[in-house]
C-alpha cells in the first residue's frame, strides 16, 4: 500500500508540473489568438498572416493533445477511473458540470486530426477559420477544468 501511495504522489507531483507547463502553454495560444484576430478571417493572406494562422493551429493541435492526452487522462488516472475512454471522460465531466459541452470538445480533437493529416495547400482558409472559431472553446474548457481543480483542492498534497 506504501508503494502505491508514493507512486500515486510522484504521479501527482509530475501532474502539477504538466499542468504549470500546460498553463504557459495556454499564454502562448492566447497571444496567437489574439493576432489572428487582429488579421481576421479574410479570403487572401500575406505570407506573415499566413505566419501567424500557421502558428495558431499548431499551438491549438498541440494543446489540444496536452489537454485530452495529459491533462483530463493523468486527472482520471488520479481519481482511479484511469481506464476510461475518452468519450466516457469528456461525458463524465459535463456531467460534474466541469465542461460545458462534450460535442464542441469532440469537434476540437476532429479539427486536430483533420489539421495534422489533411493538411492541403486548399483547406487554408477553412482550417484558419475553423482554428479561429474552436481556440475559444479549448480556453474555455481548460479554463474551467483549472477552475474546478482550484475550488476544489484536487491538487493539495495529503
Amino acid at each position: 500500500m506504501q508503494n502505491y501511495y508514493l507512486m500515486n504522489n510522484s504521479f501527482k507531483i509530475a501532474y502539477k508540473e504538466s499542468c504549470a507547463s500546460f498553463l504557459q502553454a495556454m499564454d502562448g495560444l492566447e497571444k496567437s489568438f489574439i493576432h489572428c484576430t487582429k488579421i481576421g478571417v479574410k479570403d487572401q493572406y500575406l505570407f506573415e498572416e499566413t505566419e501567424a494562422f500557421d502558428a495558431l493551429i499548431i499551438k491549438l493541435t498541440r494543446n489540444t493533445d496536452v489537454f485530452f492526452q495529459q491533462i483530463l487522462k493523468g486527472f482520471f488516472k488520479l481519481k482511479g477511473e484511469d481506464n476510461l475512454f475518452f468519450i466516457d471522460r469528456l461525458n463524465l465531466l459535463e456531467k460534474m458540470e466541469i465542461i460545458d459541452d462534450t460535442e464542441k470538445l469532440i469537434e476540437l480533437k476532429s479539427f486536430r486530426n483533420q489539421a495534422v493529416h489533411e493538411y492541403s495547400h486548399l483547406q487554408f482558409q477553412l482550417l484558419y477559420q475553423e482554428a479561429w472559431q474552436l481556440t475559444p472553446i479549448l480556453q474555455q474548457s481548460a479554463k474551467s477544468f483549472f477552475n474546478y481543480l482550484h475550488e476544489s483542492k484536487f491538487l493539495l498534497t495529503e
